[in-house]
């Protein structure tokens, strides 16, 4: 895993398309579009309350294999066809 130390330098506050805005836990955060994105790691067992929507993670194990997915506000969907991680 790459440490914070090591991502591009840029100056702030970005603007345009140099930018991307990523949202976790409330918190909003610029970074430089060619910044490596990590996303949280969890189990079909293990998913958190999907209650914020917008929000993205990996589900490792889920039915059709590891994939992305998302939430909107109601339930965790797979990024690839919006169907509910099973």
């Amino acid at each position: 895993m790459s440490e914070i130390s090591e991502l591009p330098e840029a100056t702030l506050p970005l603007t345009g398309a140099e930018i991307v805005v990523l949202v976790q836990n409330g918190v909003t955060v610029q970074a430089p579009i060619n910044t490596t994105t990590i996303l949280a790691s969890y189990t079909v067992t293990t998913l958190p309350s999907p209650s914020v929507a917008g929000t993205l993670i990996y589900v490792s194990n889920e039915s059709g294999g590891a994939v992305p997915a998302f939430s909107d506000g109601l339930a965790w969907r797979r990024v690839t066809d919006r169907a509910v991680v099973s």
